[in-house]
């Protein structure tokens, strides 16, 4: 079994989702529809709304990040202040 606090605190802990076989068959759909795209329209398009698409999901992955800080926060809060009534 893996120890998920010694992954993390040796910097070794993995945080990229692992593709099912569902996902990954969507994932090479994908693919196959960019290069589609990519032939229409050239390369400087494609390049352009990947960039795009990674500044929001840079945005989203933040947004996430945080709620689940909060969460965490909360949670913290919410154990001691019930412990002490």
């Amino acid at each position: 079994m893996l120890n998920l606090l010694y992954e993390i605190y040796t910097d070794s802990y993995d945080i990229t989702p692992k593709r099912d076989k569902t996902q990954q068959e969507l994932y090479e759909k994908l693919c196959t529809e960019w290069e589609k795209v990519q032939r229409l329209f050239g390369d400087e398009f494609v390049n352009h709304i990947f960039n795009i698409q990674g500044e929001l999901e840079d945005w989203q992955s933040f947004y996430y990040y945080r709620q689940g800080f909060r969460l965490g926060a909360q949670l913290m809060m919410e154990v001691f202040t019930s412990a002490t009534e």
